[in-house]
């Protein structure tokens, strides 16, 4: 094989394969908005989550987090600051979900539900109970409460559930 027939920047199947995907914090003072899972969705429905899904084949994540937030809460979000990663097993050989976090605020109330939910505002005093994604208090508090740049890595685990190792990379000094 030549260099001229390899697949652009050294890409090799054999190896670990991430599948890319944004999730999007945007606050409006002490408000979080959220979105309740419509309840025909394959996954976690009627549960709530910040906005998020997939970053399409050419498109950015900057610009990927920017589309999401307008396609589930009809937000214009203009400015979004890079959080964290999140790099979750799928239980697929080779391949993860790499997720970037983005972190942004907005005032505007006019939410437009669509098919994967009802977006609201929620008071950050009020996140609690079990109709929040597991690991939302943890996001909440790695993106808004604390300065550094976090990982997170997930793996399923035998039984059910998951193990979860986070990493803060604090903001003055090198990772």
């Amino acid at each position: 094989m030549t260099t001229d027939s390899l697949p652009a920047y050294g890409a090799d199947p054999s190896r670990y394969q991430f599948i890319p995907r944004v999730l999007v914090f945007v606050t409006d003072g002490d408000r979080l908005l959220l979105i309740r899972r419509a309840p025909d969705r394959r996954l976690w429905p009627g549960l709530l989550n910040a906005p998020g899904g997939h970053v399409e084949r050419g498109e950015d994540p900057y610009a990927a987090a920017q589309r999401e937030v307008w396609e589930e809460t009809g937000l214009r979000v203009a400015h979004l600051r890079l959080r964290g990663m999140i790099v979750a097993e799928t239980g697929l050989s080779g391949s993860g979900i790499l997720v970037f976090v983005y972190e942004g605020c907005s005032s505007e109330d006019a939410l437009v539900a669509g098919p994967e939910g009802e977006p609201l505002w929620v008071a950050r005093r009020e996140l609690a109970g079990d109709d929040l994604l597991p690991d939302l208090p943890q996001l909440v508090e790695l993106v808004l409460d604390q300065p550094g740049f976090f990982y997170m890595s997930k793996t399923p685990v035998a039984g059910g559930g998951e193990s979860v190792a986070v990493r803060v990379v604090d903001a003055g000094s090198p990772a």
